[in-house]
């Protein structure tokens, strides 16, 4: 009998010795399962008589993922339109297709991008994940339009732009 209880007691401390969860290699936040691989940044400027102007900031993670925060300052109680674009602001025509490098392409899909609605002071944040990776040799702009119904912008005619960098 002693035996058995000797032998319950061995397997109840192997199941407990089991089940911690003090090793680091098992518990892991967020950010050190996906570090910051690249940060990037752009200054849209206004474009023609526009008096638009936006900031982007993008941290790029390992793991396929880029977090971003879209400053916009406008008219007060306004809704922009933002996007970011294979191409930099000398270009203004749209791409033939998305793999063609003839103009302007779309990164990622437009439901990466929501709306920026400024309050009465004219400032709007959006800090949205976008799912992508930019290519450190690529060339990329941040565009900026008045919020419309049409949700298919192809980059062309921005009120503001922006050259993206690698900083």
């Amino acid at each position: 009998m002693s035996r058995i209880s000797g032998l319950t007691a061995a397997l109840l401390i192997a199941a407990l010795v089991a089940c911690d969860n003090s090793n680091p290699a098992e518990v892991r936040s967020q950010a050190e399962q996906f570090p910051v691989a690249a940060n990037w940044s752009a200054t849209a400027a206004p474009v023609g008589t526009s008096t638009v102007r936006a900031a982007l900031t993008a941290k790029q993670h390992l793991g396929f993922h880029i977090e971003t925060t879209m400053q916009v300052t406008g008219a007060p109680n306004a809704t922009y339109q933002w996007r970011i674009f294979k191409g930099d602001c000398t270009v203004n025509v749209a791409a033939t297709s998305n793999t063609s490098n003839n103009g302007l392409v779309l990164f990622e899909t437009i439901q990466s991008y929501p709306d920026v609605t400024t309050n009465a002071a004219g400032a709007g944040t959006s800090a949205p994940t976008i799912a992508g990776a930019l290519d450190s040799l690529g060339a990329y702009s941040v565009r900026v339009r008045v919020g419309q119904t049409a949700t298919n912008w192809n980059g062309t005619n921005p009120i503001a732009c922006g050259n993206l960098r690698l900083n």
